[in-house]
């Protein structure tokens, strides 16, 4: 059963406080509210991202703060690093999401998510026939939507920003 935000964030928190606590490291309110944006985003962000969403909310948070704070949570394995070919890293949760793979347009750089178990199943597998136990994974498939028209008019969108 999928779990809602409310409660990953919260297990999320829990284990991150944990952690904070177990190495002698100051959980700060900042630093939570990094956690708390991550999981909260129905979308792949990036640090800049963040800090700007969590100063638009009236959060005093420096860009130091919130590259830090992504460092110990990939540390952790509470979120995962992302390259969307934007020439920059994105996050994600990873608390509660199934291993999942990403399909990227190099066009217009829109961003779908698919899961499969058969892919699963073969990255399973490689990873077992090279010495490994297999964790989590997010992978990362580039091509070009079929739908030229949209994408072009997405292209054009997004160069303008």
């Amino acid at each position: 059963m999928q779990q809602n935000t409310s409660e990953l964030t919260s297990q999320a928190e829990t284990l991150f406080r944990s952690y904070m606590k177990a190495e002698g490291l100051r959980c700060t309110s900042e630093r939570i509210d990094v956690l708390q944006e991550i999981y909260r985003a129905d979308t792949h962000l990036d640090a800049d991202e963040i800090y700007v969403r969590l100063r638009q909310q009236g959060t005093g948070i420096s860009r130091a703060t919130v590259y830090h704070t992504l460092d110990l949570l990939f540390r952790i394995n509470l979120v995962t690093r992302i390259d969307l070919g934007h020439h920059h890293t994105h996050y994600e949760k990873t608390l509660g999401v199934a291993n999942h793979l990403h399909i990227v347009c190099q066009r217009c750089g829109k961003v779908s998510e698919a899961a499969s178990g058969q892919l699963a199943g073969m990255v399973e597998s490689l990873s077992a026939e090279k010495g490994f136990t297999l964790g989590s994974f997010s992978l990362q498939v580039f091509g070009e939507c079929r739908d030229k028209e949209a994408c072009a008019g997405r292209a054009a969108g997004s160069a303008a920003d």
